[in-house]
């Protein structure tokens, strides 16, 4: 009889330490900061740009690509923009964009989890509805031949799209006030896959890739603007 309740107990708790694994967690995901300190929300849109502090590092990201006009202005209005890139001027936070986790009631843009990145659109209904970012060609790519991140047939909230599928990482863990961070690309959500995105010059463009042996630090800077400015 002693032997049978000593089986039990083993039994017992070997299945408790078994549901512990399980469901705790191998760590606490820290939230994302924009740079006001606040936490980044799936309901709320943000300019991706580079740090100040890096100066002459360019400004924010958007779509592309971007033609030179004789007078020095910029002018993007061709057709479709496709490109996710990165504006070299400093002053120009490019394009707004939101951050929707693969978790559908997830408000709150948590470190290394996975998440679509979308341009905002003042007017999304157009022909021009293309405003997810997606990775193309052979991942991870090559330093001579990277694959390109675009706008061509990306969807939101599929979890079947692998390449469309982000994650944010800190850059700086010793820097909790003034945080920095980085965008990455890990198919499957597997760590050692992981390449980071950086910026890759084509023709004098800036376009946005996966590139092995360069960082693009970045900043989120919360959009609270209003009114139409969905043209490029």
């Amino acid at each position: 009889m002693k032997r049978i309740i000593l089986l039990i107990s083993l039994i017992v708790a070997f299945y408790s330490s078994c549901t512990s694994a399980r469901t705790t967690p191998n760590q606490v995901l820290q939230v994302v900061r924009d740079t006001n300190g606040e936490i980044l929300r799936s309901d709320s849109r943000y300019f991706v740009v580079t740090p100040p502090v890096l100066a002459g590092g360019g400004g924010g990201v958007i779509r592309g690509p971007i033609l030179e006009a004789e007078d020095g202005a910029r002018d993007a209005n061709f057709v479709c923009p496709f490109q996710v890139m990165q504006t070299p001027l400093n002053s120009d936070q490019g394009r707004a964009v939101f951050f929707k986790p693969k978790a559908p009631n997830q408000i709150e843009i948590t470190e290394s989890s996975d998440v679509n990145i979308k341009f905002y659109l003042d007017n999304p209904i157009g022909m021009c509805n293309n405003t997810v970012w997606e990775v193309e060609g052979n991942i991870p790519g090559t330093v001579l031949n990277p694959a390109f991140l675009s706008t061509n047939g990306g969807e939101t909230g599929n979890p079947s799209k692998v390449n469309t599928w982000f994650q944010i990482k800190k850059l700086n863990d010793d820097d909790n006030a003034n945080p920095m961070y980085i965008l990455v690309f890990c198919p499957n959500n597997y760590e050692d896959t992981c390449s980071e995105i950086t910026i890759h010059y084509v023709y004098g463009q800036r376009r946005l890739v996966l590139k092995i042996g360069d960082s693009f630090p970045v900043v989120f800077v919360k959009d609270n603007n209003y009114g139409i400015n969905s043209i490029v």
